[in-house]
């Protein structure tokens, strides 16, 4: 296992472009599962690339256990890494695209490996087949087989569930975690999808424009998030955010008063819409909308006043136009300045 540490990072892919990295300092401890999840083109690759050693950074450095391996080249890191295409040679059956790394690197045993890794993903039984006979949750074992067959103290993987379809991804999520821990490896996992950032992660870090805009468990940023990009960017739907004005420590939300952080001023206050339940008393909504999820509906409504739409949890369904109460409880309530940061 292998500790890694951020210092100051910037990176750019050119003089004149801008900075895909900008004083980025972060550390993952031994053994940790980091999952790092923002929108297309935040960076969160780039970081791969960087821990890697495919890349190097224009400023800031990269430690390995306390060591700088900022100019170790990549060969001599002890990381392997996991692509969203598994990237198979198809000349080769599974055995031998599994042994590849350990041929090249003259490890002995290497029978006796490829078989301890390919048991580990379960794919025992398709060493000999080769790539084009494989689906592709297949393949995509096969290519983290590959990759922890050398037991690395560092496991990196850029979104490698993103190809695959939502019951597939259900699967591997699971896997992977289980196999991580049985390596006792660290990893760093990059996705853009919440749903695997929140449910395999040990930490999690959301990123915005190659900066982090928070770190923390799972559970402490989707409900404590640090500003309202990272409230709106995770949860599906996302958290309501709804600007009022404080007057006297009280805000007004559907006709409802709740306490407000602020004695007076303008703020924004954010809630999620599970917390939020069909009640007797509480703000007022008029239905506007109403989602079949299979379990419970999603409606959406505007609050008393029309000019913020919110998203709340109903186990049944509601006809457009119909006017009901949401039991919202005070303690769920989160507070924004208007330039989107956390006031409580």
């Amino acid at each position: 296992m292998a500790s890694v540490r951020y210092e100051d990072v910037s990176f750019r892919y050119s003089k004149k472009s801008p900075w895909t990295i900008k004083d980025l300092s972060l550390q993952v401890e031994e053994g940790e599962f980091l999952a790092v999840v923002g929108s297309s083109g935040c960076g969160k690759s780039t970081l791969l690339r960087l821990t890697c050693g495919l890349e190097r950074p224009e400023k800031g450095k990269v430690y390995f256990d306390g060591q700088d391996f900022t100019s170790v080249p990549t060969q001599r890191r002890d990381v392997s890494i996991v692509f969203q295409s598994p990237c198979l040679y198809p000349h080769l059956d599974v055995g031998g695209n599994i042994a590849l790394a350990l041929k090249i690197a003259k490890e002995r045993e290497v029978q006796r490996k490829v078989m301890e890794a390919a048991k580990m993903c379960g794919i025992e039984g398709l060493l000999a087949r080769f790539p084009h006979e494989l689906s592709g949750g297949q393949r995509q074992r096969v290519a983290i087989a590959r990759a922890v067959v050398r037991h690395p103290r560092l496991f990196l993987m850029d979104e490698p569930l993103s190809s695959l379809d939502s019951n597939l991804r259900f699967q591997m999520r699971r896997e992977i975690r289980e196999l991580q821990k049985k390596m006792e490896t660290t990893a760093i996992y990059v996705t853009h999808d919440q749903i695997e950032a929140l449910t395999m992660s040990d930490k999690l870090a959301v990123m915005r424009d190659g900066k982090i805009e928070q770190l923390g468990s799972p559970e402490e940023v989707y409900k404590n998030p640090a500003n309202t990009f990272v409230a709106s960017f995770l949860g599906q739907p996302p958290m309501n955010l709804v600007e009022t004005e404080a007057e006297g420590s009280r805000i007004l939300l559907g006709g409802f008063l709740y306490p407000s952080p602020l004695f007076s001023g303008k703020l924004i206050a954010g809630f999620r819409p599970e917390d939020a339940k069909i009640g007797e008393e509480g703000p007022e909504i008029e239905v506007l909308g109403c989602e079949n999820m299979g379990k419970e509906f999603w409606i959406r409504g505007s609050l008393e006043g029309g000019e913020s739409e919110v998203f709340v949890s109903s186990k049944i369904s509601a006809p457009i136009g119909e006017k009901l109460k949401i039991s919202l409880p005070s303690e769920s309530l989160r507070y924004f300045d208007l330039e989107g940061k956390r006031l409580s």
